[in-house]
Parts: C-alpha cells; structure tokens; sequence
C-alpha cells in the first residue's frame, strides 16, 4: 500500500490547482461576456477575447476532470491486491490520462493558425472536429465515473471487515456516482451546441464541469477526512496509535533464583518475554478500515508474543560461585 502512498495526495494537490486556474480563466472570461449573448457583447473583437480566455478554461477543465479520475484510481491501487485488478485500474488510469492530453492540446491547435480556435476572423483552416472530440471525451469520463464508483464494492466486500463497516466505506467510495451524474448532465449540454452563441450556451458545460471537479475532490480525499473526523470524536489518543511508523519492542522479563542455602547447588530459571506491534505506514487507509470503538488495542496492527524459559544448574560455593552455562 506504501508504493503508492506520496502520489495518491500529490494528485489531489494538482487536481486543486487546476481547480483554481478553471476558475479562474472563467472569471477573466465573464469580465469580456461569457454567459452573454453575441448581440449583448456587441464588439466581436471582445467577443474573441472572451472566447480566447474561454478556451483557456477549457483546458484546465478538461485536464481537471481528467485528474480527478486519476486521483481516485490511485486511491484505489493502494487498497487492493489482485494483480489483474491492478492491472486494470492502470489501464484505466493511462487511457484517461491519454484522452485527456489528446483533448486539452486538441482545444487549442484544433484550427491552424491557432488564433483561429477563438476568433474565427482570421484566415486559416480546421482539422480537426472538436465538438466530437469533446462528446467522446465527456463520454469517456461519465463511464470512469461509475467504473471508479462500483470498482471498490468489488474490493472492499472481500476484506475481514464488519459488513456495517464495509457498506459505509464502499458508499463513501462510491460517491463517484454523483460525478458520473454531473459529466453525463454536462455532455447532454453540448448536443446540439449553437457555435454562433457559444459564449451563451456553454455556461451549463462550464457549471457541471466545475460541479464534477468538486465531487471527485471530495471522493479522493475521503481517506484524510475519516482519520480527521476520528481526531475529532475521540480526541489525539483515538488515532495516536494509527500513525505510528515505528517499529515497537517492548521487553520485559521475570527471573526467579533458588540456591540452597547450603548446598551450593540450585536452579535458576528465567523468562523472557518480546511484544512487536507494528504498524504500517498507511495510517490514513487502516484508519478507514479500523474499528473506531477498539481504539485502545494496538491500533489493528500485527502483534507478535515470543515466550522462551531457560532452567540451568550452578556449581560452585555459595560463597563466590562459578557458573557453568
């Protein structure tokens, strides 16, 4: 679970970022007419220019979109163990990476010279056809959607886990559904899409691609707010156990000697007695999995009790002896 354990919240910061530049183009955008119409915007040199920064938006809209199915999919990798479950979430993972940088450069170059992409004014040439780009490319993410949002109900059903726990943590996973209902909402919106009212008729596209944008922030980040809540109800201790990375020996023994008080010969016996608690460094997922009343074990960890007795005889005066082992 480790090998994946830096990247999983790498992702999630990228997928914020990009979040923010979405909204952020958007905002540039509506100061030049986004959400008007062409007759309200009136100069068509300011129409262009907000169809420029439109563009721009885009880009990061689908980028974001795409890593936001990358980010659960990575949280999945670190939860399952099947080889060809593994095998199949990376697929899904480099396919959807694939499409998305297919469909964020293709916005852009998708008319030569590429002004012509936002100003269609200018001279030059299309090659290629990016509304049906983008129907194959919202398509493909609706169908990442509920892949992502069944795929742990598989998973998770498997574990030793109580099955009151495995539903509230497989339903938590599958929030992806709503994702897929937000994509599917926003490819509807570009059916049909007037090219002469662009400006006007892409605000839905632009809401419900914000909308999914959101829901999968909140699915990929399910594994830091379960141990966060668990902080809260129950205070440090709850989850002190939980995000140990040590390796903890504790030894302690009992030693009994019984030497005759005059024969010089006796019996010692000892014992000696190792505990090994280890807990591994996939605190935020053993947390989710953990049951939250059994906060006071050795946090659901791998506990190892070694008992070894050793009895010997000594030789020897009582007084100054010398032992023979």
């Amino acid at each position: 679970m480790s090998a994946y354990g830096g990247l999983g919240p790498m992702v999630i910061v990228v997928l914020w970022v990009l979040h923010i530049i979405y909204t952020a183009f958007n905002h540039v955008a509506t100061g030049w007419g986004l959400g008007r119409r062409f007759a309200e915007v009136g100069d068509p040199a300011t129409y262009s220019e907000a169809l420029k920064w439109e563009t721009f938006g885009q880009v990061a809209g689908i980028m974001m979109s795409g890593v936001g199915k990358c980010s659960v999919g990575v949280f999945l990798l670190r939860i399952i163990r099947n080889k060809f479950q593994i095998g199949l979430i990376w697929f899904l993972i480099v396919s959807t990476v694939f499409i998305m940088l297919f469909a964020s450069i293709g916005i852009v170059i998708q008319c030569l010279p590429v002004e012509k992409s936002w100003n269609p004014t200018v001279e030059g040439e299309c090659w290629l056809d990016f509304p049906k780009v983008g129907l194959f490319t919202g398509t493909w993410y609706v169908v990442m959607d509920f892949a992502f949002a069944i795929f742990p109900w598989f998973v998770i059903w498997g574990l030793n886990m109580k099955r009151k726990e495995k539903i509230t943590v497989a339903c938590g996973l599958s929030l992806g559904v709503f994702a897929g209902i937000s994509g599917i909402l926003r490819t509807v919106s570009l059916i049909g899409l007037n090219p002469s009212e662009y400006l006007y008729e892409t605000v839905p596209m632009l809401l419900w691609s914000a909308t999914e944008s959101l829901v999968m922030l909140m699915c990929s980040s399910i594994p830091v707010l379960r141990p966060l809540y668990v902080r809260f109800k129950y205070g440090s201790k709850g989850e002190r156990s939980s995000n140990s990375r040590s390796y903890s020996l504790n030894r302690y023994s009992h030693r009994t000697d019984a030497l005759g008080p005059s024969s010089g010969i006796g019996q010692q016996s000892g014992t000696n007695r190792t505990v090994v608690t280890f807990n591994g460094d996939n605190a935020s997922e053993e947390a989710i999995l953990r049951d939250t009343g059994d906060q006071n074990k050795a946090a659901g960890g791998i506990k190892r009790t070694d008992e070894i007795s050793i009895s010997y005889e000594t030789y020897g005066k009582p007084n100054g002896r010398t032992t023979k082992g």
